[in-house]
């Protein structure tokens, strides 16, 4: 991997023939259907220009014969890897691992099932040839997304800018090309609970956006359910948040003075009037509000222990099962 790597000059560790190197990057879970047209549409698309491209499919535990059309790909066509995992580690694992593997001065990720248009991999390399260290692929207008998806997509980016220290980028899922100072940036960044999209927004560099027609999906369904969309969601705001323990902080406090005086009253109210305070029903439905308030509260703490627990087992992100990369470049 090179140091120059947002300049077009050939980088000197670039391929034996003097062409910059790119390793394009494919999570595949189930996608079995996908892959073969994946390939065909990449090196339509890329064996025109001037660098020296790569594929890498990663296979996140699939059970439909994924990994097995993958290394068939693999077989038949020498610039086409596989990195197969030894079961399903979920979607970010295997963008991690991708990015550990990839020896290219610019990485380029993309999803298997041909939403994230290969055509778009020109104007992604055109920004990186002009100085961007990190291109974000955007959705124009959100395309190809139901009413549902799209407005929790929404309802999520608009939370995560209020809460997190960091601004991601609207409408921009996993695809994107990386300078290599900014895959080995990120191969600094080992911490479990991994939300790859507000990783790359909190570690800067020269980042710009480029703008694509969302296709449709060419196979299978989507394998984000909404209960892993709501696990999700969640995982980018304890990763990149403390805004909920600031605010129970706050309530807490509030809560505190609310008792305080409301303390100071009864007491008043038996010493100098001497007569007894009205209203236990309400005292009661008072009590078990603020009870069940705590417990929020302390489920949340417990949300963010639990992240401080899984950090300090130190496992690790993944296991490869299989690993079935071809060289980039060639010997010297």
């Amino acid at each position: 991997m090179t140091a120059e790597g947002a300049s077009f000059e050939v980088p000197s560790g670039g391929a034996s023939d003097g062409r910059p190197t790119v390793d394009i990057v494919v999570p595949a879970f189930n996608e079995v259907g996908s892959v073969r047209r994946l390939r065909d549409r990449v090196f339509g698309v890329v064996d025109a220009l001037p660098y020296s491209f790569r594929l890498i499919f990663v296979d996140d535990g699939s059970s439909d014969g994924t990994a097995d059309a993958c290394a068939a790909l693999s077989r038949e066509d020498p610039r086409v890897g596989l990195i197969q995992f030894s079961r399903n580690f979920g979607h970010q694992a295997a963008l991690t691992a991708a990015l550990d593997h990839a020896d290219a001065d610019a990485v380029i990720t993309l999803d298997a099932d041909l939403q994230h248009p290969p055509e778009a991999i020109p104007a992604f390399l055109e920004a990186w040839r002009a100085g961007a260290e990190i291109v974000h692929g955007v959705r124009k207008q959100a395309e190809g997304l139901g009413f549902l998806k799209r407005t929790t997509s929404h309802l999520f980016y608009v939370v995560m800018s209020r809460l997190s220290e960091v601004p991601l980028v609207q409408d921009a899922p996993d695809f994107r090309l990386l300078d290599a100072k900014v895959v080995r940036a990120i191969r600094n960044m080992r911490e479990q609970s991994r939300f790859l999209r507000g990783m790359f927004a909190w570690i800067g560099f020269n980042q710009v956006k480029v703008p694509y027609a969302q296709a449709d999906r060419a196979f299978g369904t989507s394998k984000y359910s909404a209960r892993r969309m709501l696990a999700f969601g969640a995982t980018a705001v304890l990763s990149f948040s403390r805004v909920p323990l600031r605010l129970a902080t706050i309530a807490g406090g509030m809560v505190s003075v609310i008792a305080f005086l409301y303390g100071g009253y009864a007491a008043a109210q038996h010493l100098i009037f001497h007569r007894a305070l009205p209203g236990w029903t309400s005292l009661a439905v008072i009590v078990s509000l603020l009870s069940g308030a705590q417990m929020v509260f302390l489920g949340l703490i417990g949300e963010y222990l639990g992240q401080v627990l899984t950090e300090t087992k130190h496992r690790p992100l993944y296991v490869v099962r299989q690993n079935l990369l071809p060289p980039l470049r060639k010997p010297q």
